[in-house]
């Protein structure tokens, strides 16, 4: 192609740029069927390869990306699969990983682009994204804004959350106190305390806040730049602003919670969601203002004077589609179909007519696509488009901190009853199973039935017609290896 000659005559190889808007879903963008104003993001999807079938390989940061830097599908990943409820002292959630799910000697795809003479580094705003997960191995150079700047300033909520006995101790005292309150005044209790351990997290830690690290993080990619070595560069970068905790005051001046749980469990109504919906845009509208900031960094650095942008997400949003807020809840779409867009640059300007690819990929393929670039390969289509089956799984939920204080109070009080019931419904391990047309949502063990969906004629997933083409439920089935 056209492309590869004036490639080879700017120095071969190009320089890889991931980007990570963790948590776009991806009917928000114009190329997915939204109507959201995107320029940035809408210009690069503009003249770049649009993957229409994008799916995302987990539910939550953690599995996803754990799947896209090994290649490894969710189910196969070891200490995945565990009961996150019976075993929530041993759980990641919130913050502070307590499982290292990468080995020293395990080969991602950060060790892959070193091996071939890149550059590594990552910038990431997510606590996940760092070396205590394992998820930094490879990188050579590790910025986690979170970590490196909250974390060290702010430690009052997590220190109550994450610190077992001192959690357990106030969590012993609350139900003690609350043996000597009547029955019909303990529901109330319950929600006050719970609601104000989350506003208490949610405020120290700036989660309301219009920013989540992208501005300090465009500093530091500049600063790094500026005095990277040269030669190839592979460079990740994970931006948080789309992840809940949104920006409320933006759009009303009431208090709305954001607490899933009260969502999920029918306790709070759905009047809110809409609330919560239009503060998610507003955060999308300033992440697009700093991912064309990126950009004009990049290409100032000189970056994009060859140069291959991966833009992607490693999850969706739900907001009560399914009956299901967030994320880290079973695969429907709006939580499993993410964005995914590649582009190329030379002498700083995006080159290409745009091409639309309808076929279903997964991000787990993402990773030997890349490196295909780094070994000279045009493009990343060859190693994306080569499944016939593609999967999206989730192993259980990972917020699991108030575990003990639901299990006190379950028996007192029917909010904490319904809350502990919700989450336990949703800890089932659930796979999407994608091939062409078809969706088969497959649940493992007993309880809820398996479900199929006809994506061209019902893209919204609103009709379970699985009793009708049992026969094509038991293909997908019979393609669900691990």
């Amino acid at each position: 192609m056209p492309g590869g000659s004036i490639l080879m005559r700017k120095g071969g190889r190009p320089n890889i740029v991931f980007i990570m808007l963790d948590t776009l879903r991806a009917d928000c963008l114009r190329h997915y069927g939204g109507d959201l104003k995107l320029p940035a993001i809408d210009a690069v999807c503009d003249r770049g390869t649009v993957y229409a079938n994008a799916v995302a390989p987990g539910t939550y940061t953690l599995t996803s990306h754990l799947s896209l830097f090994t290649g490894r599908r969710v189910r196969s990943i070891e200490g995945l699969r565990g009961n996150a409820i019976k075993n929530y002292y041993k759980n990641t959630d919130p913050l502070v990983s307590k499982n290292r799910y990468i080995k020293e000697g395990d080969m991602t795809l950060a060790k892959r682009m070193a091996s071939l003479g890149y550059s590594t580094s990552l910038f990431s705003n997510n606590p996940f994204i760092s070396p205590s997960t394992g998820l930094g191995s490879g990188f050579s150079y590790i910025k986690n804004v979170f970590i490196e700047n909250k974390l060290k300033t702010h430690k009052t909520a997590l220190g109550i959350i994450s610190n077992d006995t001192l959690r357990e101790g106030l969590t012993e005292l609350a139900y003690g106190i609350s043996l000597a309150i009547p029955r019909h005044h303990l529901d109330r209790l319950y929600l006050s305390l719970r609601g104000t351990l989350n506003r208490r997290y949610s405020e120290e830690y700036g989660f309301g806040n219009l920013d989540q690290g992208a501005a300090l993080t465009n500093k530091l990619v500049d600063s790094y730049l500026s005095q990277a070595p040269h030669g190839n560069k592979f460079l990740f970068l994970n931006y948080m602003e789309a992840h809940e905790g949104y920006p409320i005051g933006l759009v009303t001046k009431k208090y709305v919670s954001q607490d899933k749980w009260l969502y999920v469990s029918n306790i709070a109504g759905t009047e809110d969601v809409w609330t919560i919906r239009k503060a998610y845009e507003e955060r999308l509208m300033y992440l697009d203002g700093k991912v064309k900031e990126l950009l004009e960094i990049m290409k100032e650095r000189g970056v994009l004077d060859n140069a291959v942008v991966v833009m992607t997400s490693d999850h969706g949003q739900a907001f009560m589609e399914h009956g299901q807020m967030f994320h880290t809840l079973f695969p429907y779409n709006e939580i499993s179909k993410v964005p995914l867009v590649t582009a190329r640059f030379i002498d700083g300007k995006q080159i290409g007519s745009g091409r639309r690819i309808e076929q279903n990929v997964s991000l787990s393929a993402l990773g030997d696509a890349i490196v295909g670039l780094g070994y000279g390969k045009e493009d990343i289509d060859g190693s994306l488009r080569k499944e016939r089956f593609v999967f999206s799984d989730h192993t259980g939920i990972s917020e699991v901190w108030d575990t003990g204080l639901l299990l006190r109070f379950k028996r007192r009080s029917k909010h904490a009853d319904r809350i502990y019931k919700a989450k336990v419904r949703y800890n089932t391990a659930a796979t999407a199973i994608y091939s062409e047309n078809y969706k088969l949502l497959h649940f493992y063990g007993k309880g809820r039935i398996d479900e199929l969906y006809d994506l061209a004629q019902d893209p919204g997933e609103l009709e379970n017609i699985i009793k009708e083409r049992r026969d094509v439920a038991r293909s997908l089935l019979a393609g669900n290896v691990s």
